[in-house]
């Protein structure tokens, strides 16, 4: 045991670089090449503008556009300067060391040593070093063992010209979180984010209109990182309808009514990370405060299939994406959508106690499985709170106030009201410390204690983070909570990781909210 859990990651700097098995070439994103015509040969132009250098093609050096770009209604990039320094090429891979157990990493790779010829200038040269060291990171939230940020996404910057556009938009808004919250009217950093937003579009509408096939795959790649850009100017609607209308065209490409899903059934493909993505977006937008698709078992349109298929929670856990994976199970069995269908079917797991009904006799189980879950993750999490496993403390600290969360849920029959919640072994096994005089404020008060340690650590990110982390299950304590000490926490937690935003989650508007609520609950008494 011991040795598996010291192969864990161990992130000394913000963004590791990462081993990678060997990948030549990104074959998953280049289309079916058509068969090309023979062409004259022409003299080759070195001294031309930009636009007829990459058409290779003869320029008469007007200026400041010249006249071939003129008559062919096209932009004309201008010229380079006369002393020019060689095509800078950039680490697609983060820089940074990391020590990580080989066996956990997915089939799809890198070399550490495949470089990226950036298609751009300095400036795009220098929000793509951003791009790779700061906000791969920032959003994945500290699960960086999961590949989809730290590897898919910068080979996905390598070869299609629409999604290397639309980080380096992201690049630009998150800069601009970071340094003044958008505060100031004229931001550099936005007006370049919008910049490459529009010509990421324009680079998105020739590779869909493009004759001969290209992979589908794409376009779930451009949906998730459109919706965080819209998620960071704040239109969230947008962002919904785009992730919505790029999985309705994907599933029309593939032919399929329907796309299916489960948590514990991937196989580490591009697709199966992408997939896995969208899936925790949809279980996040179901979750939302004010909810106009609410009844909804999905918000994309992905069916999560094998739900009642038998599954065994391993003893221990190795690793905190595997761990991730079963805790994301158990939360898709707890939703009232699950708990109450009538055409469930009852669950693989022995049960003991009296007769009830299938809902709560479902939701005994559930609390059984945390109780698992929690057992087999405990010393995976016990090593991160040592100064050797301090690089993984906020993903790991960040499943277990998860799980606290969702057993917070289950003690009150899912009813979300703390006085009809019932005491049950299963949730006290949870409890790392000694429980108060009930169970329920004991839960509540672990998940804002283990908070703030969360949001105090080194690793925690302020700026915006795509998987849902910490505010779910405070938000969770803020509308359960039946004492006062317990929101004034709240109110304070989300006064410290503002302007952090978590998807959907916003802490600036949660602050608000939990103030209105504090001063609602004072003058009505507690």
């Amino acid at each position: 045991m011991e040795t598996s859990i010291m192969r864990l990651p161990s992130f000394g700097h913000k963004n590791p670089k990462v081993p990678l098995e060997a990948y030549r070439p990104p074959s998953y994103l280049v289309p079916a090449l058509k068969e090309r015509k023979t062409r004259m040969s022409k003299p080759k132009t070195r001294s031309g503008c930009k636009t007829c250098k990459i058409r290779r093609v003869k320029c008469d050096e007007g200026k400041p556009e010249c006249a071939r770009c003129l008559k062919f209604g096209v932009t004309c990039d201008g010229y380079n300067e006369p002393k020019k320094a060689k095509t800078e090429k950039l680490a697609i891979a983060p820089r940074r060391e990391l020590a990580i157990n080989e066996q956990s990493l997915p089939a799809l790779q890198l070399q550490p040593d495949l470089t990226f010829h950036l298609r751009g200038n300095a400036e795009d040269t220098q929000y793509f070093r951003f791009f790779r060291d700061e906000i791969a990171y920032d959003l994945s939230g500290g699960f960086f063992d999961e590949p989809i940020w730290n590897q898919m996404i910068l080979q996905s910057c390598h070869e299609a010209p629409c999604i290397q556009k639309i980080a380096l938009s992201i690049a630009g808004l998150a800069r601009a979180l970071k340094a003044n919250d958008f505060k100031e009217e004229r931001d550099p950093h936005v007006e370049y984010a919008l910049q490459a937003y529009e010509k990421s579009l324009q680079h998105f509408r020739v590779f869909v209109a493009s004759n001969g096939s290209h992979d589908p795959r794409m376009l779930l790649m451009a949906g998730l990182l459109i919706y965080c850009f819209e998620c960071l100017q704040g239109n969230m609607e947008n962002a919904i309808q785009q992730i919505k209308s790029m999985m309705s065209v994907f599933k029309s490409m593939r032919q399929m009514k329907q796309l299916n899903y489960d948590h514990l059934r991937r196989k580490g493909s591009f697709e199966d990370e992408l997939v896995s993505e969208i899936a925790r977006l949809d279980g996040q937008l179901l979750g939302r405060v004010y909810d106009p698709d609410i009844g909804n078992t999905t918000i994309i349109g992905i069916k999560h299939g094998h739900v009642w298929d038998p599954f065994t929670i391993p003893e221990v856990f190795t690793d905190i994406r595997t761990a991730r994976r079963f805790l994301e199970h158990i939360q898709h069995l707890s939703r009232p959508d699950v708990v109450h269908d009538e055409k469930a079917q009852p669950l693989p797991v022995p049960t003991q106690g009296p007769d009830t009904s299938r809902g709560e006799e479902h939701i005994r189980i559930m609390r059984a499985c945390l109780a698992n879950w929690w057992s087999s993750f405990k010393p995976i999490y016990d090593f991160t709170c040592t100064p050797e496993g301090d690089d993984n403390f906020v993903p790991a600290a960040t499943l277990r106030i998860i799980a606290l969360a969702t057993s917070l849920i289950l003690q009150t029959n899912m009813t979300m009201d703390s006085r009809q919640a019932t005491e049950n072994w299963a949730d006290e096994a949870l409890l790392s410390m000694e429980r108060g005089s009930d169970l329920f404020g004991s839960t509540a008060r672990e998940i804002l204690d283990l908070s703030r340690k969360v949001v105090g650590h080194r690793r925690f990110v302020k700026g915006f983070v795509f998987a849902t982390g910490i505010m779910s299950p405070l938000w969770i304590v803020l509308i359960t909570a039946y004492k006062r000490e317990l929101v004034v926490d709240i109110v304070e937690l989300f006064k410290e990781m503002v302007p952090r935003r978590e998807g959907y989650w916003n802490s600036v508007p949660l602050l608000e909210t939990a103030k209105e609520v504090l001063a609602k609950r004072d003058a009505e008494g507690w």
